[in-house]
This record gives C-alpha cells, sequence and structure tokens, in this order.
C-alpha cells in the first residue's frame, strides 16, 4: 500500500491544511508552446500537403508542370496511470483521527487528507508528463514506470525524435551553452540563439518573411537556461528594463519560452503555438483526463484506491522547420 504516516503524535491542535512541496505543471500546454490535440481515441493523422516547381514557360498549349505531394504525421497517444491503494485506518493513529466516521463500516479518508493527496497525485503526475514531453524515451534501460527515467518510458518526446530525425536543422558541434565567452569548452548562449536564427535565414526563409513571425517563432529553452541568458544580457552594455524588472527580454525580437520539461543545453526554435498551425502538436484522449477516481477498492475490504488514466504523445509537422541547439545525442535516450 502507498500509505505511509510518519507523524502518529497528538500534541495540540492539528492544522487544517497541509504543505505541500513545489511542484511544476504542465508548462508547455499552459504556456501556449503546443496545440493541444484532444479526443484522439487511438491515433490521429495530421495531413500535410506542398507544391514544387509550379512556374513553366508561357505556351498556347500549356503542359502540366509542378506537383502536388500529400502526405501525414500519426500521432499516437500512450497510456499511462496512476494507482495507489491505502487503508483509511491508518490515520486512526493520526491528528486526523477526528475528522473519520464514527462507525468502522463507513470509515473512509479524512476530508483534509483526501483534497490534499489528491492534489498532490496530480501535480506529481503533470510534473513527469511535462519532463516526458520533451525527454520522453520508450528505450531507456530503466523498468517502465520505476524511478527516475522509467517515469518517462511511455512514449518518445520530442527531444528525442527530433535528434534522431536527419531532416531536423541542427546547430553543428554544439557545445554546453555559457553566459560569458567561448572557451573551446562551451558556447555564449547569445551566439547559439544567433546560430539557431541564421539556421533559419539560410534554410527556411519564409518562416521570417511572415508579419506574424515574432508571435510564432520562439525559443524554448529550460529555466537552467533562462538563467545562463539572463545572466548574458545583464553583462550586456544596453540591457533595457526588462530584466530588472524580472522578465525575460526577448532576443531580436523573438520571445523566450521556459518550460519547466525542457533540457539543460538545449534551444529550440520554431513556430510553436496552441492552434492547428502550429509546428508542435501534444495528443491526448481527453482534456478531461485530469480527474482522479477515489473508490473502495472492493466491497468486502477496507482499502481504497486512487487512480487516473491518461495518454499523451507528442508529434511535429515539417523537420525542416525545426532549428535545434543541443548536446544531447541519440544515446542520451537510452541510457
Amino acid at each position: 500500500m502507498a500509505l505511509q504516516i510518519n507523524d502518529t503524535s497528538y500534541a495540540g491542535e492539528f492544522a487544517a491544511n497541509f504543505w505541500l512541496p513545489a511542484t511544476f505543471g504542465m508548462d508547455t500546454l499552459m504556456k501556449g508552446a503546443v496545440y493541444p490535440k484532444d479526443n484522439i481515441k487511438k491515433e490521429y493523422t495530421i495531413g500535410r500537403i506542398d507544391f514544387q516547381n509550379p512556374l513553366q514557360a508561357r505556351a498556347p498549349q500549356p503542359v502540366t508542370s509542378g506537383t502536388f505531394a500529400i502526405d501525414g504525421k500519426l500521432l499516437v497517444p500512450q497510456d499511462t496511470m496512476l494507482f495507489v491503494t491505502f487503508d483509511p485506518r491508518d490515520f486512526e493513529e493520526h491528528w486526523l483521527a477526528n475528522q473519520l466516521s464514527n462507525t468502522l463500516l463507513t470509515r473512509q479518508l479524512p476530508n483534509t487528507a483526501e483534497n490534499y493527496m489528491m492534489q498532490l497525485a496530480l501535480n506529481r503526475s503533470f510534473e513527469k508528463i511535462e519532463t516526458g514531453l520533451w525527454l520522453g524515451s520508450k528505450t531507456y534501460t530503466a523498468p517502465i514506470g520505476s524511478p527516475g527515467n522509467g517515469q518517462l518510458k511511455f512514449f518518445d518526446g520530442f527531444l528525442k525524435q527530433m535528434v534522431n530525425d536527419a531532416a531536423v536543422l541542427k546547430v553543428a558541434t554544439p557545445l554546453p551553452l555559457t553566459s560569458g565567452p567561448t572557451t573551446g569548452t562551451n558556447t555564449n548562449i547569445l551566439e547559439a540563439l544567433n546560430s539557431l536564427i541564421t539556421l533559419a535565414v539560410n534554410n527556411k526563409k519564409a518562416l521570417l518573411s511572415k508579419p506574424t513571425k515574432f508571435q510564432r517563432m520562439k525559443f524554448f529553452v529550460s529555466i537552467a537556461t533562462e538563467q545562463i541568458y539572463q545572466d548574458a544580457i545583464v553583462n550586456l552594455p544596453f540591457k533595457g528594463m526588462a530584466v530588472s524588472m524580472g522578465e525575460t527580454p526577448p532576443w531580436k525580437g523573438y520571445q523566450l519560452v521556459v518550460l519547466a520539461g525542457m533540457a539543460d543545453d538545449t534551444i529550440l526554435f520554431c513556430e510553436g503555438c496552441d492552434d492547428p498551425s502550429s509546428n508542435l502538436y501534444v495528443g491526448m484522449n481527453s482534456m478531461e483526463d485530469n480527474m482522479l477516481e477515489l473508490k473502495k477498492l472492493n466491497n468486502p475490504g477496507e482499502l481504497y484506491y486512487l487512480k487516473g488514466l491518461m495518454k499523451y504523445g507528442v508529434q511535429y509537422g515539417f523537420s525542416d522547420e525545426i532549428f535545434l541547439f543541443t548536446t544531447l545525442t541519440t544515446g542520451s535516450f537510452n541510457v
């Protein structure tokens, strides 16, 4: 069973609330970095269409020129679940015993404990899903569901797919990021940002010709990378007011989106937004799957269970519209 009560002393009064540890939520969805596609029962095909070589010489009787290419990419959410059992009577030794029912046959969790346990279970689940969206890998060596990488083994995240995709445009020979000048063992973060913009300029200028480019093209970074960026901005002669006001200033007009699940020493530059035109999709069964079920395990027994069912997966549209700086390699997702 998953309930451990380590405080069994009665002394004075017990507060009507619990302290909860700091947890991060699903930044990627809450910050509009991707398009969330729900109601996927099995799999979802995202169609792609292109047209090449449209022009030809004028002729009185024209012939066909140009080629339409239509294909699609699959978004296949994968199952994961939360399930724990516990005995509400364990609280008979806790300060919350006074919230237990008078009769043993109807003994359930104390209301205070139930609310906090369900909230924390969701919070911890969302932490793992958020990290898995970026760093998930079905080929980690840890047993699925075990601590560490075993919690990220349900589906392949964005970064594994991008690192293994030869068509994704990557900065060559990336080194760990620093706020200072290049030393041969690391890379100035401002140089890394510039190199990603250069990749886009040289390979997909259409993305940067859009009047909405500063709303759609974004840098996606980790919390640690944002701190390195802030240090670099502070050291500039003309830094503006954003840093001193606690904001993350854009770089050359492009917003930096800080995501809790993103890897360190990694910067992604692409179109990421919360509408269907985004190049990044997160698939799920339903937005309502953040609800947990709390019920008695079986009628004759005294145990209860807490259960949650979720399905998540990720996909991106066009590889050549993704620009990646990362020290991650294929081997990073097989450890």
